[in-house]
């Protein structure tokens, strides 16, 4: 199949279900949505939690359909909560962090040798940053997320430093910028193409039978959508008219609850 760049600039053609139905008959889809929310986690601002109640509802009917698994760097925690659907599999830390439908941890040892250094850096970190008002850090298991959102312009250069020293001392680590967060990752290629490659492998998803449906909301969804062109169709959300990787885009969050309602109808059984 010829992968074609579509962009939010052909609303009739990306919103065309009938042409999606006809790419996805006789396929057995698994649907991968990107969901990040909020910045911040909801230990610290529960009333920032963000879904639908006709999102969830049409997550909720899909599950029981399909294998659904949420990816997002929020941590499975704040996920749940914010979905409240059961029967989901989760992967967060770019892949690294992975549970199936029941919870089980299935993130094999990819992530796992650098989680000492990880947790040294998470307490060193935390005693540092410490002074520095609006600053924490969120421990995400196979990685750290530094948040500055609420530091002072004045501040968040000396953030940055502080991170930048971090990481020079475990070069085992690598730093990845963020919308008002420095992350530390395991310092390995990796990217959400891979991710999306290995969670399907994590879950047991033949890609010669399964076809993925991957649901993002933003460029750094391009690569994943260029993992699973060959067996499967992309699904960006959320565009600014930008052209991108993505074969179909829905502009809205009413889209996403449409397309996924929609893709619910066409497997429940008639």
């Amino acid at each position: 199949m010829e992968y074609t760049p579509l962009s939010a600039s052909h609303p009739d053609a990306l919103k065309d279900f009938k042409t999606i139905e006809a790419i996805l008959r006789g396929k057995t889809p698994a649907l991968f949505l990107d969901y990040d929310g909020t910045l911040v986690p909801l230990a610290r601002r529960p009333e920032l939690a963000t879904a639908s109640d006709e999102l969830r509802a049409a997550i909720a009917r899909l599950a029981v359909l399909m294998p659904v698994a949420v990816v997002s760097g929020r941590g499975r925690a704040d996920v749940m909560q914010i979905l409240g659907v059961s029967g989901i599999a989760y992967a967060g830390s770019h892949g690294f962090d992975i549970t199936d439908a029941n919870g089980r941890d299935l993130s094999g040892d990819i992530g796992a040798p650098y989680v000492p250094a990880l947790r040294k850096a998470a307490a060193s970190l935390t005693a540092r940053l410490a002074p520095v008002a609006g600053a924490f850090v969120e421990d995400k298991k196979y990685a750290l997320a530094i948040h500055f959102r609420e530091v002072t312009p004045r501040d968040q250069a000396r953030v940055a430093d502080i991170v930048a020293s971090e990481v020079n001392r475990h070069p085992t680590l690598r730093r990845t910028g963020g919308k008002m967060i420095h992350e530390l990752r395991p310092a390995i290629e990796w990217n959400k193409g891979t991710a999306v490659v290995h969670i399907m492998k994590a879950l047991g998803l033949a890609t010669a039978n399964t076809l993925p449906v991957y649901i993002g909301d933003d460029e750094t969804d391009e690569d994943a959508f260029r993992a699973v062109h060959d067996t499967g169709i992309g699904i960006k959300v959320g565009t600014d008219n930008t052209p991108t990787a993505a074969r179909y885009s829905l502009e809205t969050p009413k889209d996403v609850n449409t397309f996924v309602g929609q893709l619910a109808d066409l497997y429940e059984p008639r």
